[in-house]
């Protein structure tokens, strides 16, 4: 039997401009679908991530900038483009870049193929501008992002005897069931990802206050209008572990107390939009709640400071006017400037 010859990315249709229009996407999505035998060919192979970065690489020439969202496709794009010779733009979001895996490839010099890397934290900024030695004009800082027209404060007044929790990446939540103990309040855990499909579960029996789920999004932003307070608890880390999810309940309005760990610096202001507590330590993390729900007027003076801070730095439409201006910036930087389009 002979093998099936691969899809060749170069064959793959582009868009025409009018396509671009925001009234449009549809046909955007039509024009994606045409990848999709490709990628599925190569992702047998290679992944998807890979195989998305092969494809990439395989039309990369029709265009300004290539902006990637994750190292997990970044990187062995940043690979295929120098070993291709090609020099389109490439902008990309690095999540983690601290794993020797991954310093691996910097280290093989794919970093002259990334034009702009974008990271949400402190100590992600460090890790490229010191570990891997990064030229500082590369590397950008941004806020990550709520969507605040979704989550946003409701007039409904909450319940003062629930603290609800969500999310499921490096959570520690028996942090979080050993510090509510005994406090005679009930604990919602939402927990689940979008991003993952395995199917969390507790380490533990859970005692009769503790509600453990999934939640869809309705359902989510309904949890965060009922809680008096809001926690995200976190093993220690280097990466900026629950920021989609601190970001969320701080754009509804809900005082937030996270776990400070060493990815996560950031999005907290401690004391003023919210409360930053040590990895691993339930007593402080009960101090903390025992604080807040015994004074809901400081709750809430945390609450109305969060919702602004989301407001004024870390709200979607921020987020896309960042990334675009980055865009051109790394097209700037490769020397063609922002022509046509940026997609």
């Amino acid at each position: 039997m002979h093998k099936p010859i691969p899809p060749n990315p170069a064959d793959v249709k582009e868009p025409q401009d009018a396509a671009l229009r925001q009234e449009e996407f549809g046909d955007l999505s039509q024009a994606a679908d045409q990848f999709d035998a490709a990628r599925d060919y190569y992702a047998r192979a290679l992944g998807q991530s890979a195989a998305t970065a092969v494809i990439a690489a395989g039309v990369s020439q029709r265009y300004d900038v290539i902006f990637t969202s994750g190292e997990d496709i970044g990187i062995p794009l940043a690979a295929q483009l120098k070993a291709r010779g090609i020099r389109t733009a490439h902008a990309m979001i690095g999540h983690t870049l601290a794993p020797a895996k991954k310093r691996l490839f910097f280290q093989l010099g794919i970093a002259s193929h990334i034009d702009r890397v974008l990271c949400y934290s402190t100590n992600e900024e460090r890790n490229m501008l010191y570990r891997l030695r990064l030229p500082a004009q590369k590397v950008r800082r941004i806020y990550f992002h709520a969507d605040d027209r979704f989550f946003r404060p409701s007039p409904r007044p909450p319940e003062q005897d629930l603290v609800c929790s969500a999310g499921q990446l490096l959570r520690d939540y028996d942090s979080l069931i050993r510090a509510t103990e005994g406090l005679g309040i009930r604990v919602h855990i939402a927990a689940g990802s979008p991003w993952i499909a395995e199917e969390p579960r507790p380490s533990r029996a859970l005692p009769g206050y503790v509600d453990w789920r999934r939640y869809d999004r309705c359902e989510l932003r309904e949890l965060y209008m009922r809680a008096a307070v809001a926690v995200v608890p976190i093993v220690q880390n280097e990466y900026q572990t629950g920021i989609s999810t601190i970001l969320e309940m701080m754009a509804m309005g809900k005082c937030v107390i996270a776990t400070r760990t060493r990815g996560q610096t950031d999005s907290i202001e401690d004391g003023v939009t919210g409360i930053y507590v040590p990895p691993g330590d339930p007593a402080t993390l009960r101090a903390a709640l025992q604080r807040v729900l015994a004074r809901p007027d400081e709750a809430a003076r945390m609450g109305r400071a969060a919702r602004t801070f989301v407001e004024q730095k870390a709200n979607l439409d921020l987020f896309v006017d960042r990334i675009a201006r980055i865009l051109r910036e790394a097209c700037s930087a490769r020397g063609g400037g922002a022509r046509s389009r940026v997609e």
